[in-house]
């Protein structure tokens, strides 16, 4: 999967939208190459009007207002000593980590200097120069990906992007951040169900971070139950650091707390974490395992018998209560959920992965058994 293929708004682009408009409308300069970037962000949110997902510009108020934090964090962090007026100055930037917002900025500045580090040591001269602005990227879809009517083009484009967004998701370079907020019905939707559910089954301890729209600077609401609630001191300890500790250098500070705050409610996160992460909660952990009958009646199917297995996986979907805008979303967040559970080179009757294609090839779904091998008509 090529994370070149998507169109990244940096940081800086995003501050200077005035509203997160389709791709088309967007002039060229708004996107920046993956390779410019350090960190790439995917938001995953719920749309807020059938033909514009942010039709209030809430989310992109609320994004806005990350960025800035993320460019707050990044200019008080220095491995010189402070003075007093120096950390009075800090503290009154970033009073404190345990808010909706900086903890999550906090996070992916980490990343970023992770990935510099561990990938391209050579761009850390870049700091000097450009800001933390330029080398965080987003990818929301209906400023990133062509929205219809489309050109030729365009449709080529978007068949080939949704091809590979499991992928993407899943990728060690991405994370994903999800804007939620009070009833607003996430994990019932189709889009946001298999985009979180991908984002969660990642083996890197990187889950998918939650940003509150509703609860934007006001402290986190750390309601810890079961074996997680022998955490919560440990959690507030570290959270206290950045505005207690004087004897550390700030960078010091902020990656202890980062790396024992942030990693550790991601990487153990439960159903009551759900403020700072997805809550792992049944529907999100079942998986694929909902398409269980799809597959036995594949299996089960005789000498030319046929099944549309669109219908059937659009089935699955309402069953199951997982909302969509239309049937063919349905059918793409089947396929997308099915071809994220297995190999590219998976044995067996059907590879999702091909299902997937040829859906975003307006080609046909319907399969009929010949001999041991299931046949597209």
């Amino acid at each position: 999967m090529d994370i070149e293929q998507y169109r990244w708004i940096s940081a800086r682009s995003l501050l200077n939208l005035p509203k997160l408009d389709r791709c088309q409308a967007l002039p060229p300069e708004t996107w920046t190459p993956a390779s410019n970037l350090w960190c790439l962000v995917f938001i995953s949110h719920r749309w807020g009007g059938e033909h514009d997902p942010d039709p209030t510009g809430s989310q992109l108020a609320v994004l806005k207002q990350f960025a800035r934090r993320i460019e707050d964090i990044a200019e008080v962090l220095t491995d010189e000593p402070e003075s007093p007026e120096q950390r009075r100055v800090r503290l009154a930037r970033v009073p404190s980590l345990n808010r909706q917002g900086t903890l999550q900025a906090a996070h992916l500045i980490f990343r970023s200097l992770a990935y510099l580090a561990e990938s391209v040591p050579e761009q850390m001269g870049r700091l000097e120069t450009d800001s933390i602005l330029d080398v965080i990227g987003f990818w929301y879809d209906y400023s990133c990906l062509p929205q219809d009517p489309r050109t030729p083009a365009e449709a080529e484009e978007f068949a080939r992007a949704l091809q590979d967004i499991g992928e993407m998701v899943a990728s060690p370079r991405v994370s994903t951040l999800v804007l939620r907020k009070e009833g607003d019905g996430y994990l019932g939707r189709g889009w946001c169900f298999a985009e979180s559910m991908i984002a969660s089954a990642k083996e890197d301890v990187f889950k998918p971070m939650v940003l509150r729209t509703d609860r934007w600077d006001e402290p986190f609401a750390f309601e810890l139950s079961g074996a997680f609630s022998r955490l919560k001191p440990q959690i507030e300890t570290v959270l206290r650091l950045w505005e207690e500790e004087r004897s550390l250098l700030v960078m010091q500070v902020f990656e202890r707390a980062i790396n024992e705050t942030a990693g550790l409610m991601l990487a153990r996160a439960d159903d009551s974490m759900s403020e700072f992460v997805v809550a792992a909660t049944a529907a999100t952990s079942a998986g694929v395992g909902m398409f269980a009958d799809v597959q036995a009646r594949l299996f089960r199917l005789r000498e030319g018998d046929c099944l549309d297995l669109a219908m059937e996986l659009v089935g699955v979907l309402r069953r199951r209560g997982l909302g969509c805008r239309d049937e063919r979303d349905e059918v793409l967040v089947a396929l997308l959920l099915l071809k994220s559970s297995v190999a590219e080179d998976a044995k067996g009757d059907l590879i999702w992965w091909e299902a997937l294609k040829r859906f975003t090839q307006e080609k046909s779904l319907v399969l009929i058994r010949r001999g041991k091998c299931l046949k597209w008509k």
